[in-house]
């Protein structure tokens, strides 16, 4: 029985055909815009996405002079037979897929667990620092490394009945050590704060002034809670 192509799998149809049409097809003039719609290379992209729709709009006001020299910069070659509305699908999925927002292209973020079933799983999501190190040993495909590490945190004193008395093994531990102690970061990406629990009787104004004692205030809302003795905002 034949194989069917269907839409789902052509995502990255227009890339691919794009590259593998550049070095069968020799140089020459760009074909019209009015071919056969069958022999043309179409991006298999849910245009109507409204994330798409968004990126097309921004494509569109281009030059296609501009489509093509930025489609080439990214390192895709751009076929002779290629027309102008197949370029700018080009150039949006390029765009999307470079910035990662690409729709169903990416994978969802690992959930933080509720709580942890070993120290060396904690380590992961409490000691940025130790999580950089173990993707280091990874990609580096350091598996003594890597061993050591989930062992060493899980159970000390077993991982140096092991390991102990090797150059290779004070150096990662050494190295696990000052990742656990390194001082954690907060990073703060945003300019909105919530709060809650203040006062009702505060009012406003009084919180206002005392937010404003951490930096000026763009704006305030405040909501008195139900029970009226308390309230939250942002």
């Amino acid at each position: 029985q034949p194989l069917r192509w269907h839409p789902r799998y052509m995502t990255s149809a227009a890339l691919i055909c794009a590259a593998a049409a550049s070095f069968l097809v020799g140089g020459g003039p760009r074909a019209p815009a009015a071919l056969p719609r069958a022999s043309r290379i179409i991006a298999a992209i849910d245009y109507k996405d409204p994330a798409v729709a968004a990126e097309f709009q921004k494509v569109q006001e281009r030059p296609i002079e501009l489509v093509e020299a930025e489609i080439e910069k990214s390192g895709v070659p751009v076929p002779p037979s290629l027309n102008e509305m197949d370029m700018r699908l080009m150039l949006v999925e390029l765009r999307m897929r470079k910035a990662g927002t690409m729709p169903g292209g990416g994978k969802a973020a690992p959930k933080k667990p509720a709580s942890y079933g070993s120290k060396y799983e904690e380590a992961l999501w409490e000691k940025p620092a130790f999580k950089r190190l173990i993707d280091d040993y990874r990609a580096r495909g350091n598996t003594n490394a890597l061993n050591l590490a989930t062992e060493y945190l899980n159970s000390p004193r077993q991982a140096a009945d092991r390991y102990a008395g090797t150059g290779a093994y004070d150096e990662t531990v050494a190295a696990i050590d000052a990742a656990m102690s390194a001082k954690v970061e907060q990073q703060v990406t945003s300019g909105r704060v919530a709060f809650g629990g203040f006062p009702a009787a505060m009012g406003e104004a009084a919180i206002r002034m005392t937010l404003e004692g951490f930096g000026p205030l763009a704006s305030l809302s405040v909501d008195v809670s139900d029970d009226g003795l308390s309230c939250r905002g942002a």
